[in-house]
């Protein structure tokens, strides 16, 4: 019984964490698109910081909240504008060569990227960010959405059905000085 239980346990995390090998052309695209975002976000081009963001997630946080695509968007960068002109930005980096790339249980592939934000509020302490940053191909394109935390992962869960199952690991924040 024990035997049985134990197989089906390892037989449900393979189906939903099975190994992707990545092709050298859907690297390439990740790696341009994250440097797209990381000189955005660091020169503080929030439009484009927001143009990263998979369409059916904005398709879907648009919907719960009664605005238009268009209008989410405007305000996504226009919040991240405000909350990033609070904080200098010490250090940002995406680690692709660490990244795990993996497929939903329904096949789709998907990449977890490793992600540190170390920022500066003034006056008050420095905070060092670890999570991940989900990459998903959608319509021939590859998006990014940092993911890390319980709200996170229900809107990435309602917008792609095919994420049932999978399990993303929890950001920490903490204070390094």
């Amino acid at each position: 019984m024990i035997r049985t239980s134990l197989a089906a346990a390892i037989m449900f995390l393979a189906a939903c964490a099975a190994p992707y090998n990545l092709p050298a052309d859907d690297r390439a695209a990740i790696a341009q698109r994250i440097d797209s975002f990381e000189r955005a976000f660091v020169n503080g081009n929030m439009t484009e910081v927001i143009n990263v963001i998979p369409p059916r997630l904005i398709a879907a946080i648009a919907a719960e909240g009664g605005v238009s695509e268009k209008q989410l968007r405007r305000e996504m960068a226009k919040l991240t504008r405000e909350v990033s002109a609070k904080v200098e930005i010490v250090s940002f980096k995406m680690a692709l060569d660490q990244a795990t790339f993996l497929t939903t249980p329904s096949g789709r592939p998907y990449g977890l990227i490793p992600t540190q934000t170390v920022v500066q509020v003034p006056g008050a302490q420095k905070l060092q960010s670890d999570n991940n940053t989900l990459a998903l191909e959608e319509a021939g394109t590859w998006y990014l959405i940092r993911i890390d935390e319980g709200r996170q992962f229900e809107l990435m869960r309602e917008a792609y059905p095919e994420f049932q199952g999978v399990k993303f690991p929890q950001g920490t924040t903490k204070v390094i000085g």
